[in-house]
């Protein structure tokens, strides 16, 4: 059995007051909780044209992708060190962002730990006001209960609604979801958009 490395996302608590991102025709991507970069990095090289941003609580695992981009020819992609939350409430402007990738997050099994799961009411909350109309997030886990309680989440609110999306048979893949595949682990997946409202 694979042991996943908890970093509780509470403890990291500096705040992204100095980010402001460009005004730009681009197309705005966010990867929060981005592991080893697998999909950062393919979906970057797939969407020159989006301005891609991904945020890791792992230092370790910044540091790991901070040497890869340098290899790479990829100047719309920037990567940081901190909570998810923090820099979306902090860096996005409202209506901003096109797509929120939380692929494989811890799941915090225990109930007293739940706090911690980056899906929460407040997480959704902050998305709703920074997502663009028809903007997406994008979830997956190989963690049944977990993706339940992500579904139960997302409910709670009338301004989300469930998609079908091509997305997770022709881009999604991540460091994750391959050792799902190779220990023969259902991987469970939605796709959710904002509705317009009037």
């Amino acid at each position: 059995m694979r042991v996943r490395t908890h970093t509780n996302p509470l403890n990291i608590i500096q705040r992204f007051d100095h980010i402001e991102l460009p005004d730009s025709t681009q197309e705005l991507d966010i990867e929060i909780g981005f592991g080893k970069g697998v999909f950062l990095l393919n979906w970057a090289k797939q969407n020159p044209n989006h301005h891609v941003i991904g945020i890791e609580v792992r230092k370790q695992m910044v540091d790991l992708l901070a040497k890869k981009l340098k290899q790479e020819k990829l100047p719309h992609t920037t990567i940081f060190h901190g909570n998810g939350q923090y820099f979306i409430n902090d860096a996005a402007k409202d209506n901003s962002i096109n797509r929120i990738f939380i692929f494989h997050p811890d799941p915090w099994f225990k109930s007293k730990h739940h706090k911690r799961r980056v899906v929460n009411n407040t997480f959704l909350k902050l998305a709703l006001q920074k997502l663009k109309p028809k903007g997406k997030i994008y979830i997956s886990t190989d963690v049944e209960p977990l993706f339940e309680d992500m579904q139960t989440q997302f409910k709670e609110f009338k301004t989300f609604q469930t998609i079908n999306d091509s997305f997770w048979e022709t881009a999604y893949q991540t460091h994750w979801s391959q050792f799902s595949k190779t220990d023969k682990r259902d991987t469970f997946m939605q796709t959710y958009e904002k509705i317009i409202t009037k």
